[in-house]
C-alpha cells in the first residue's frame, strides 16, 4: 500500500479546510499514510475582476490542478464538485465523493428578515452566480443584483463596504469554515433557489491508471453522495455541458425514492422552467429531467424565440 500521497488544492481557506478534512478521513482509514498538501493557484483565483462566465466557466478553478495531476506532481485533488466540469480529461476520474453537506443556499443580512418577500423594495443583493440571481429575480424582479467575487470572508465584508442588503452564499461553505456569524442573520433559501449541480459535495479527482490511489479513495467514498453526484452531472451533460444559461440540479432521497429537480432560467429571471422526476433507485432521473426541459424548447423560450 502507498505510504505517502500528495493532495493538490486551491489556496482559499475553504479549499484548504476541505482538503484537511479529506486528509483526516484518509488518515483515519490508513493510520500509517503520510499526506502532503500542495497549494495551487488557479486562473479563477488570480482573476477576481472578471465574471466566471467571461473567464470560461467554473472550470477556471480546476484546470491548473488537473494539469498537475496529469503531470504526476500530485496524486489526487480535492474540489468542490460544483466547480468541476461535466466532462473530465480522459486520463482522470473522480475517485471519491465523501458524505454530502447542506446543499442549499442562504441569504446573509445585517438586519432580520422573515422571508425573501420581506426584503425592502430594490434591495441590493450580492452574488456573482447567475443561477442564484435568476431565481431570486423570478420571485423579486425589483431586486438589484450586485456582482461580487472573492472568498467567503471578503463577500461578507462587502455587506458593509458596498452597502448591500444581503449576500447569497452556500450553507456548506459556511458550515465547513465554522465562521462566527453571530452579527448576521441567515435566511434559508431552499424554497427559492435550486442548488448548483454538486453543491455541498466534495470530489476527489485522481488519475485513472493509479489503482493504489483509487483503492485509498474508495475507502472514503459515500454511496449516496456518489449516486446523487452522478445523476446531477448526467443532467448537466445532457443539457450541453458548460451551459451559458443559469442551471440548477438537485438529487436527493425522499421516502425511499430518489427525487431529482432541475431548473433552467433566463438571467433576468423572466423565464424559469422547472421539472422533477423520481425513481425507486434513481435510474436515469437526471437525464430524464434534462430531456423534459429540452422537450419544452427551453432555449427557444429563454431566448424569446
Amino acid at each position: 500500500m502507498q505510504t505517502k500521497v500528495v493532495i493538490g488544492t486551491r489556496r482559499s481557506k475553504l479549499a484548504l479546510k476541505q482538503t484537511a478534512m479529506v486528509a483526516e478521513m484518509l488518515k483515519a482509514k490508513f493510520p500509517t499514510l503520510s499526506v502532503e498538501i500542495k497549494e495551487i493557484v488557479t486562473e479563477g483565483d488570480r482573476n477576481l475582476k472578471d465574471s466566471l462566465v467571461n473567464l470560461g466557466g467554473k472550470g477556471v478553478f480546476v484546470k491548473e490542478i488537473e494539469q498537475e495531476l496529469l503531470d504526476g506532481t500530485i496524486d489526487m485533488a480535492v474540489h468542490s464538485l460544483k466547480d468541476v466540469m461535466p466532462i473530465l480529461p480522459p486520463e482522470l476520474t473522480l475517485g471519491a465523493f465523501p458524505k454530502r453537506a447542506n446543499p442549499f443556499d442562504c441569504l446573509i443580512t445585517r438586519d432580520p428578515y422573515e422571508s425573501l418577500q420581506k426584503l425592502p423594495l430594490h434591495a441590493k443583493i450580492g452574488t456573482n452566480s447567475v443561477r442564484r440571481a435568476s431565481q431570486l429575480l423570478a420571485q423579486r424582479p425589483d431586486l438589484e443584483i450586485i456582482p461580487i467575487r472573492g472568498n467567503v470572508e471578503t463577500r461578507l465584508k462587502k455587506l458593509t463596504t458596498e452597502n448591500l442588503t444581503g449576500v447569497v452564499l452556500a450553507w456548506a461553505g459556511l458550515q465547513r469554515l465554522q465562521l462566527d456569524l453571530h452579527a448576521y442573520h441567515l435566511l434559508d433559501l431552499r424554497e427559492v433557489i435550486v442548488p448548483a449541480v454538486g453543491q455541498g459535495i466534495m470530489a476527489i479527482e485522481c488519475r485513472r491508471d493509479n489503482a493504489v490511489v483509487g483503492e485509498l479513495l474508495a475507502a472514503i467514498d459515500d454511496a449516496e453522495a456518489r449516486q446523487c453526484a452522478q445523476l446531477e452531472r448526467d443532467f448537466m451533460r445532457e443539457l450541453g455541458g458548460n451551459c451559458t444559461f443559469p442551471i440548477g440540479g438537485y438529487a436527493r432521497y425522499e421516502k425511499d425514492e430518489l427525487l431529482f429537480t432541475g431548473v433552467i432560467a433566463s438571467p433576468d429571471g423572466k423565464h424559469v422552467l422547472k421539472e422533477e422526476a423520481k425513481h425507486a433507485n434513481g435510474h436515469g432521473v437526471g437525464a430524464k429531467v434534462a430531456d423534459q426541459l429540452l422537450a419544452a424548447d427551453i432555449y427557444g423560450i429563454i431566448e424569446g424565440k
